[in-house]
């Protein structure tokens, strides 16, 4: 084993610690000194030209039997410390030292440079000491040793360092194709590093006259990962490159230069335009997984200013056709190539983000295309939108009839440079930059909807109402040219909560279902007391209705991200669920949940009532508790007059001054009134009194007696003058119950 040439011709010989420059390395050479095991120093060494110091050790290296890469039970290294004070480098001396992963770029014929460090030196410089560097250099040699310096965990090292240049290439270039990917390019003015390109067919005209790029996209042949090493310069350095992966750029330029000559607009486009050769590298990994570094090499002239040089192209002036000096003709013979390297600028690649990129750093295997339908825009919507959109998921119908005004601001996903837009067209049109993508927009009313609408509610697997009307997910819920799964969406009015209500897969539980269901929970759960207080609104104009309610962006911002992952874990379940996320002023979240109860629909005169096996469940538990006694009280619904339909929510309990027996019961009316009031003004009105309830004895039917038909026809005549028929539920042995109602007797098993 021969030490590397560069220790004898770096700097000068110091002999004593002392007389060292450099603080850094008088440490190191007292720590190892004051005892750190398994290393000693073997000498010093400084340059005066450039004021680095070189501090030669002796490292032992614990190694297995068998050996990964050939590492030495002593490896001599250099630890070179800069006059600047930056990160240390640690060379392996021998001059027969292993080419393996994780090793940092050297010119050529310079020692390996070992990468015992990833992190910056801004944040290793807070913990560095010499112990640390020690035991990393051996941690490193021994790792090698036994073919463990990558992690599993860790992506592999890519072949190239970072270019000082970087270019934004859409996905779409980088994929098989019969014509070239054609972009444009544009530079930042505060970041000139980055070239941003766009296909050639952008019509923006901020984008107008700028340079095209014509890209040329090739794939490597998988190789393993190892030392890191600047990109080629030059096409000729990079044809060499590639002549190892399996690729002969040379063919595969000039194969092109000469398929596009010509003076057709296609021709002279492309051959004006610089070339962008994209290559994919595979890198293998040591566990043998495969990352592709993407890396472009930029031409500094154009396609045809290149096919000039190699003879294959002549300006169509000097072949003596008419024509631009861009137009670019083939050359008869072909001339001498010029000797001149043709020079290329490496460049990072970034692709832009697009769906695919969105779901894979989401954590989703596959984009989620599903089309869905968005009705409403606004601060709610807005945000569920523009989210789900960053995570790549469905393809979207955007619905709304209203304009983005100033006070929309407040909490919208959308920008002021959007004030005066249709909601639905800026909406649409931000979720379609994102993923560089073309959604649709609909500003109108979903309720009465054109040709166009009804076709994307038809055709939509998803249909999210995120509009804050009740109206509007009613109507949703009664369409029957759709098939696609529907989830309501919305804020509590002060802001402090947001409720899902998602409908089963099959539709056998509906929105309306759930609605009801929401309001029983507001009414039963003590957690959710003042869940629908409503604050007053903030005027926005001189209209008596342009309120709007007081919720800090905040609180729309972290409402607006549960409710969004809510809908997708929802979609994950065929069944139906009710979900309540409450946020406290600490910022903790209460998570509510209850599970979608079967709904069931009788058909009683020209009314349809419905009702739930939780509300049954309720009916049994008040009978129960007052057993062997009769017991009732009042019944609260929603009651739709437009549909006829009374969906039965909750079953208050009997009121103090009741009498119930074994025989008969009697209600009472204390605290009546006020306990249905407070109902009514905490559900903001949906709920309302829709008819009376009571429980027959043990081993009785729940077919209405003499009593009971009596009682019907006051009930009757009482809740006439509503609008509203007669209902009266009647509870019995094993949850059997019947709804009885005025007029010829009927029952619902």
């Amino acid at each position: 084993m021969g030490l590397h040439g560069w220790w004898s011709e770096f700097g000068q010989t110091v002999e004593a610690v002392g007389d060292l420059v450099s603080v850094p390395a008088r440490e190191l050479a007292a720590a190892i000194g004051g005892g750190i095991p398994g290393v000693t120093v073997s000498g010093f060494k400084e340059c005066a030209t450039t004021g680095h110091t070189a501090v030669g050790l002796e490292v032992e290296v614990e190694r297995p039997q068998d050996l990964a890469h050939p590492i030495r039970a002593i490896e001599p290294v250099a630890v070179v410390f800069t006059a600047q004070g930056g990160q240390p480098r640690v060379l392996a001396l021998r001059d027969d030292f292993p080419d393996t992963p994780h090793q940092n770029w050297t010119p050529q014929g310079a020692p390996c440079s070992l990468c015992i460090d990833d992190r910056p030196w801004s944040e290793a410089k807070l913990t560095f000491r010499p112990a640390d560097l020690v035991r990393r250099i051996q941690f490193w040699l021994a790792k090698a040793a036994r073919g463990e310096l990558h992690d599993t965990a860790q992506p592999p090292d890519p072949l190239f360092f970072i270019s000082q240049l970087a270019m934004i290439v859409p996905r779409t270039a980088l994929l098989p194709a019969a014509e070239p990917v054609e972009l444009i390019g544009f530079v930042r003015q505060d970041n000139p590093a980055l070239i941003i390109t766009r296909v050639v067919a952008d019509t923006d005209p901020r984008r107008s006259g700028l340079p095209r790029i014509v890209v040329v996209a090739l794939r490597a042949q998988p190789q393993s990962m190892t030392r890191l090493r600047h990109a080629p310069v030059t096409l000729a350095a990079l044809d060499a490159e590639l002549q190892q992966a399996g690729i002969c750029l040379d063919d595969e330029i000039r194969t092109r230069l000469k398929a596009w000559a010509g003076i057709a607009n296609d021709s002279v486009r492309r051959l004006s335009s610089r070339i962008a050769i994209v290559v994919t590298f595979p890198v293998t990994a040591p566990d043998s997984t495969i990352t592709d570094d993407v890396r472009a090499f930029i031409s500094f002239e154009t396609a045809g200013q290149i096919g000039v040089k190699w003879g294959l192209l002549a300006n169509s002036k000097a072949a003596g056709v008419a024509g631009a000096d861009n137009v670019f003709v083939r050359a008869v013979p072909e001339g001498t190539p010029s000797t001149d390297d043709i020079k290329i600028e490496p460049a990072q690649v970034h692709l832009a983000f697009d769906r695919e990129l969105a779901a894979t750093v989401a954590g989703q295997e596959t984009p989620d295309r599903r089309r869905a339908v968005l009705v409403g825009g606004g601060a709610l919507g807005s945000q569920i939108g523009v989210n789900l959109a960053r995570e790549g998921r469905f393809s979207w119908t955007v619905v709304d009839n209203d304009h983005l005004l100033p006070h929309n601001m407040a909490r919208h996903a959308l920008l002021a440079d959007e004030i005066g837009a249709p909601k639905a067209l800026a909406l649409a049109r931000q979720m379609g930059w994102l993923l560089n993508e073309s959604f649709t927009a609909m500003a109108g009313d979903v309720t009465k909807p054109d040709a166009e609408l009804v076709k994307e509610l038809a055709e939509a697997e998803v249909i999210i109402d995120a509009s804050a009307s009740v109206a509007v997910s009613r109507y949703l819920a009664d369409l029957e040219n759709a098939s696609g799964r529907r989830l309501c969406v919305f804020f509590n009015p002060a802001g402090t909560a947001v409720v899902l209500l998602a409908e089963s897969t099959d539709r056998s539980i509906t929105l309306p279902d759930l609605e009801a269901q929401y309001h029983r929970l507001v009414q039963t759960d003590p957690v959710l007391d003042d869940h629908l207080r409503a604050e007053p609104g903030v005027r926005y104009s001189g209209s008596c209705r342009a309120l709007t309610n007081r919720i800090p962006a905040t609180n729309a911002a972290l409402l607006s991200a549960l409710g969004a992952r809510g809908l997708v874990e929802a979609l994950k379940s065929d069944q139906a669920a009710v979900r309540i996320w409450k946020v406290a002023d600490t910022g903790a979240v209460q998570f509510i949940e209850r599970r979608g109860a079967t709904a069931h629909r009788a058909a009683v005169g020209d009314w349809t009532i419905i009702y739930d096996d939780d509300f049954l469940a309720e009916l049994g538990r008040l009978r129960d508790g007052r057993l062997p006694h009769e017991t009732g009280g009042v019944l609260l619904g929603i009651a739709d007059m437009s549909r006829n339909s009374i969906h039965v929510v909750h079953a208050l309990p009997e009121p103090e001054d009741s009498r119930g027996s074994p025989e008969g019961f009697e209600r009472g009316v204390v605290g009546l009134k006020a306990a249905v009031s407070r109902a009514v003004e905490s559900s903001l009105h949906q709920l309302s009194y829709v008819g009376e309830w009571h429980s027959h004895p043990r081993k009785s039917s729940p077919l209405p007696s003499a009593i009971d038909l009596a009682q019907i026809v006051w009930l009757g005549d009482e809740l006439e003058h509503e609008g509203l028929p007669g209902l009266m539920a009647i509870a019995a042995d094993d949850g059997a119950f019947a709804f009885v109602m005025p007029g010829p007797r009927s029952h619902a098993p």
